[in-house]
C-alpha cells in the first residue's frame, strides 16, 4: 500500500507528518473537518493533480513523493 503524500485542510496543502500531529487519529475518519468545516482531502500518488515540488502550509517543507 501506498501512503498519501499531502492533506489538504484550511485552504492549503500540508505533508503527512504535519497533517497527523494535527488532527492525529481524526485523520483517519472520513468525517473529520479542518477549521472551515470543511472534510479533509487526501492527496495520493496516483492523483493527476499531485502537489510534489509544493511545500506544506504548515512546516514550510517540500512535498515530495515518499518512496
Amino acid at each position: 500500500m501506498r501512503y498519501p503524500i499531502a492533506y489538504t485542510y484550511d485552504a492549503d496543502v500540508h505533508c503527512p507528518g504535519c497533517a497527523r500531529e494535527r488532527f492525529g487519529d481524526a485523520l483517519d475518519d472520513p468525517d473529520s473537518v479542518d477549521s472551515e468545516g470543511n472534510t479533509l482531502g487526501v492527496i495520493a500518488p496516483w492523483d493527476e493533480t499531485s502537489p510534489v515540488g509544493e511545500y506544506c502550509g504548515d512546516c514550510g517543507g517540500e512535498i515530495a513523493e515518499p518512496y
